[in-house]
């Protein structure tokens, strides 16, 4: 028993050890982003139970190989709220667009967000444009700028979340 303890102590220093010295070594990663849709009284379009609300939310990469290629890190969500919110993650193709040195970069992720919803018994669908500016460093990579349907949405504010509004 005291044997099989001394194992187990010697195991745990083992893998503590195997840590970096330092945590600075590690990129933070800031690259969620939360996309509420409202209409011009305020209404939660993403709500499928609101009458006019949108159904259903699909994401289509514009710089995949394949011809706009299905995004899967997009899903609508809800908030503390019940504010529903399209939730992006990942998933589309990034584009290296500037390397002003080896330890900074420009990223950019294009992609359509296809809104659908009944109108008169049929499904229409709005398509959108996003247009996503990262920026890179060895220590971080995050979301700088976020244009939607060509229109400058979100600029990154240090520490705040990544979290935009959208009339339609």
């Amino acid at each position: 028993m005291k044997f099989s303890r001394l194992i187990i102590l010697g195991i745990l220093i083992f893998l503590s050890s195997c840590r970096g010295e330092d945590e600075s070594d590690l990129q933070k990663i800031d690259q969620v982003l939360n996309i509420y849709i409202k209409n011009a009284a305020g209404k939660d379009l993403l709500n499928t139970n609101i009458p006019g609300g949108f159904t259903a939310v699909r994401a289509q990469d514009l710089n995949a190989d394949r011809t706009l290629q299905d995004i899967t890190g997009i899903s609508v969500k809800k908030d503390q709220d019940t504010i529903a919110y399209v939730d992006y993650t990942t998933g589309a193709v990034r584009i290296l667009k500037d390397s002003i040195s080896p330890s900074q970069k420009t990223y950019q992720s294009d992609f359509y967000i296809n809104l659908s919803k009944i109108v008169n018994k049929e499904t229409v669908t709005d398509v959108d444009t996003v247009k996503v500016v990262y920026n890179w460093s060895p220590n971080l990579f995050q979301v700088s700028k976020v244009w939607y349907n060509n229109k400058l949405s979100f600029s990154k504010v240090e520490g705040q979340p990544n979290i935009i509004h959208i009339v339609k």
